[in-house]
């Protein structure tokens, strides 16, 4: 095969993440398969890139019950040997036959069989190049895996740097952020820190980096919403994100803490980062407007309304009568209230914003 041409082809990617999916066709190309499937192996939001043949199967595959539950994530992957595998170096041809993942899913799809190679990258992940071959084609040779093995080192090399380079872009976004004032960094899925900006890294912040990298606030309450949000970040591709609310302390005042999802191009699938959490601060103001409210819980605007005529001591009954609204549809509006704000009962709310909002002393 042409080896050195497709080296340079390789490195390339490295740089110039758009050539990834060029590559992942070639190894489709040299194994005589159908495409080829580039992801980080492990839970949370599937980030991958695919040759565009088997895309649809892909898909198909992170919406279904295998995602993570399946022989060679639990067989093959976990191997990390240094070359490229088929499925019959984890499993026999009776465990195949019997696996509903080959039966159900692979081949009336029209794939089967694989060869494929794990690296750890430096975010943690394991990154996984599995190329997918026809059912009627038969196994992949031992020897198909061999030829590859010559470019394992490559491979290997490319996905660290592109890993490196995810880092930095993450970087140049949470830089960015600073320009314009917000202190940022960017999160894994568990909450580790692989990029931070200088005015997050401030002790007046309010948000702080701390052991193993983890992001902290000081409140638990508050640290309890921002894990919830990454972590519904990392397990659903239809999170909104969400605006979390941070009291003041001696060293800083009062802020709000919003965490985005990285969706489509800015989901790296080398980096790790998931999301992107940037602070804003809260001006303190005698009264608690409906539009800073909604601004610190992700309240609409009736939402905001009710809460901040809570947090002025009215009562439902009054709410009702200023503002024309049933019972029922008040009652309604504070459950979803309860939900954003993570408190269960009335007091606990007027509680929480009376902390959020009030500067000490």
């Amino acid at each position: 095969m042409l080896v050195e041409p497709f080296i340079s082809d390789i490195y390339e990617a490295a740089i110039v993440p758009e050539k990834w999916q060029g590559v992942l066709d070639r190894l489709a190309e040299l194994a005589d398969a159908e495409g080829t499937l580039l992801f980080a192996a492990g839970p949370g939001v599937p980030r991958w890139v695919s040759s565009a043949a088997i895309e649809h199967v892909v898909v198909e595959w992170t919406r279904s019950k295998w995602f993570l539950d399946n022989p060679r994530g639990k067989r093959l992957v976990p191997l990390n040997e240094p070359r490229f595998l088929t499925d019959f170096d984890a499993l026999t041809i009776e465990e195949i036959e019997a696996s509903a993942y080959y039966t159900e899913l692979l081949r009336p799809r029209g794939l089967g069989w694989c060869v494929g190679t794990s690296i750890r990258s430096p975010s943690g992940d394991t990154l996984v190049f599995s190329i997918e071959k026809a059912n009627m084609k038969g196994p992949v040779p031992r020897e198909v895996a061999a030829r590859l093995d010559e470019l394992r080192p490559h491979l290997a090399r490319a996905a660290l740097l592109s890993a490196r380079l995810g880092l930095d872009r993450a970087a140049t976004t949470v830089a960015t952020l600073e320009m314009i004032g917000l202190p940022a960094a960017a999160v894994t899925d568990s909450g580790k820190v692989v990029a931070v900006n200088a005015g997050l890294s401030h002790q007046g912040s309010g948000i702080e980096v701390a052991a193993n990298d983890m992001i902290r606030l000081a409140s638990p309450a508050a640290q309890e919403m921002l894990m919830q949000a990454i972590a519904r970040n990392s397990a659903s591709a239809r999170s909104l994100g969400r605006s979390i609310p941070v009291g003041a302390t001696k060293r800083a005042p009062p802020s709000v803490v919003h965490v985005l999802p990285l969706r489509g191009a800015g989901l790296d699938i080398f980096s790790g980062a998931i999301s992107i959490v940037f602070v804003t601060p809260v001006v303190p103001n005698s009264s608690f407007a409906p539009e800073l409210l909604g601004a610190l819980f992700d309240l609409s605007p009736a939402e905001a309304r009710i809460a901040s005529q809570l947090t002025d001591g009215s009562s439902i009954e009054e709410i009702a009568i200023s503002t024309g609204l049933s019972h029922n549809t008040i009652r309604s509006q504070l459950k979803s209230v309860f939900s954003k704000t993570g408190v269960q009962r009335q007091a606990e709310l007027v509680s929480l914003l009376g902390e959020t909002i009030n500067l000490p002393g």
